[in-house]
């Protein structure tokens, strides 16, 4: 092992004899855990090690989601001038959930595409109208049942 090696071996591996008595929270002042027992300080500084790795995770999955819009958004701006430049008439939208947020586009040289405005469809809503249409000719046959009966 060459000396850089060693040093960042030594930086990484870490040994504490005791549990911390003093926790640094980032830019708060420290908390003092000297009052608790050893064994629940260990529990808490496990615990608070469990969630700034969760937290990471979170960090770096964004990221991915981040770079991955980022790549899809480049595509598709590359395809939709291609079209254009051939000139063809086109229309893209592309929407997606992620870690990040909904990202909604519309892309092209279209009158659809210069309103910026995507269908009901495009956004992923359902259209409820022919279960609006249903449930008034199921209340009109159940009328008609009912006053022809009567």
């Amino acid at each position: 092992m060459s000396k850089e090696d060693k040093e960042t071996a030594r930086d990484v591996a870490v040994r504490v004899d005791h549990t911390p008595t003093t926790v640094n929270f980032g830019p708060t002042p420290t908390i003092d855990l000297a009052g608790i027992p050893e064994e629940q300080r260990a529990k808490m500084l496990a615990d608070y090690n469990n969630k700034v790795l969760d937290v990471s995770a979170a960090a770096h999955q964004m990221r991915v989601d981040s770079d991955a819009l980022r790549a899809t958004l480049n595509s598709l701006s590359n395809t939709t001038n291609e079209a254009a430049q051939d000139g063809n008439s086109v229309t893209i939208t592309h929407t997606q959930e992620t870690s990040i947020g909904r990202t909604e586009v519309i892309m092209g040289n279209t009158d659809q595409a210069k309103t910026g405005k995507l269908t009901k469809s495009q956004t992923g809503e359902r259209d409820l109208t022919p279960y609006y249409i249903g449930g008034g000719l199921l209340a009109m046959v159940l009328i008609a049942a009912l006053l022809g009966g009567g």
